[in-house]
């Protein structure tokens, strides 16, 4: 039993049982953990990957393309839309110009109105400032054509009892 016990102590201490043994635990791993389907998963999801990035590449490449097109004609674009402002604003200040005009004749009309009513207020004020004028220097004149002949006053006296 000794030498039993010798030559199962010289198989443990060698390097070919122990490389036998490690050859035998990887089978059993390899056949537990199956790595084949692993390895396949992880070909298959490589494979998938390179694929999509190769998708994702040529949507980029569309995407570029469809902003290149794009860019092309910003130019002709942004002179369209500067000449249909211009357009625009010309139309918009003949408009306004327009309106200004009317307005502002509207205003001279009331302004003229506004004047001959001031002229008319103004020269009734004077018409009536001219009478009464004339009435006092008519006044005047009577009484000192009166003051000077006396006997015209006696006259008037008698024409004003006569029409009475």
């Amino acid at each position: 039993m000794n030498e039993f016990i010798n030559f199962w102590k010289l198989i443990v201490e060698s390097n070919t049982f122990n490389f036998a043994v490690l050859l035998l635990i990887f089978a059993l791993l390899f056949k537990k953990l199956n790595i084949s389907d692993t390895v396949e998963k992880i070909k298959q999801n490589i494979i998938k990957s390179i694929e999509d990035a190769k998708l994702e590449r040529e949507q980029a490449k569309q995407k570029l393309t469809e902003a290149q097109n794009s860019v092309e004609h910003v130019e002709e674009e942004i002179k369209e839309r500067l000449q249909d402002a211009s357009i625009r604003a010309k139309g918009l200040a003949k408009q306004i110009q327009n309106e200004t005009s009317l307005k502002v004749k509207l205003i001279e009309k009331n302004i003229e109105r506004v004047i001959e009513a001031e002229e008319k207020t103004l020269s009734s004020q004077m018409s009536d400032k001219a009478l009464q004028s004339a009435i006092s220097l008519a006044k005047e004149h009577i009484t000192k054509t009166l003051a000077e002949n006396p006997d015209l006053h006696n006259k008037f006296i008698e024409e004003s009892i006569g029409e009475i």
